[in-house]
């Protein structure tokens, strides 16, 4: 009996040193002691490090001179080109001679050249014999009577043969009359101008020019 006892006891302690030894330890683990200076010394290294990474990262105060680079222009040379100009050919239109009238129709005696014949700038030959006509218009208030006006040589080339002609009929206020006067041509080649003027008593008014061209032909 004592030998069953004992062998019971074995297989129970045999067998609670079993559980014991698979059962999961529920004794807290000791915290190990944490030196200050060491700490200390993590704590600085890794502001060092911080501190190194943000002046990477910072731009430099000196920014650094960007070069542009600078491409050659080509200068073009103008290439003179031809300009073609075409001038049209205007021809000066004849403008009619005006004849200006001398004096006012308020004056007693006043006229109005309306024509002379030849014309003037007529080409004569040397010598040679020709009539110029003034037509004249009377303008002025007062009658033209051919005993008391008429019209003579004034100034200018004295190339007629007769100096002084007395009024043929009376002319009307508004009545135009020809006045006449017989010329010759001067021997040497040139221009000329003569120069008449009407007169009543001591009254001159209406001059009366002409000019013609001696050829040498």
């Amino acid at each position: 009996m004592v030998s069953t006892r004992k062998t019971k006891w074995l297989l129970w302690v045999t067998a609670l040193a079993l559980i014991m030894a698979c059962a999961p330890s529920f004794i807290t683990p000791s915290t190990p002691a944490i030196d200050p200076a060491v700490v200390n010394t993590f704590i600085a290294q890794t502001a060092h490090v911080a501190l190194t990474q943000t002046s990477v990262a910072l731009p430099s105060a000196t920014p650094s001179p960007t070069i542009t680079p600078t491409r050659a222009t080509e200068t073009l040379t103008p290439t003179a080109t031809a300009t073609v100009v075409v001038v049209f050919y205007s021809p000066t239109p004849l403008v009619s001679p005006t004849f200006t009238p001398f004096g006012s129709i308020s004056d007693n005696y006043a006229c109005q050249v309306m024509r002379v014949s030849p014309p003037n700038g007529t080409r004569l030959g040397s010598r040679e014999d020709f009539d110029v006509f003034w037509t004249v218009k009377n303008i002025g208030k007062k009658n033209w009577d051919d005993g008391s006006v008429d019209y003579f040589y004034s100034s200018g080339e004295k190339i007629h043969k007769i100096s002084s002609y007395d009024l043929e009929k009376d002319v009307a206020s508004g009545s135009t009359i020809d006045l006449g006067v017989d010329m010759q041509a001067p021997k040497n080649p040139g221009s000329y101008t003569t120069t008449w003027i009407m007169r009543n008593g001591n009254k001159l008014f209406c001059p009366l020019t002409v000019t013609i061209v001696v050829t040498s032909e």
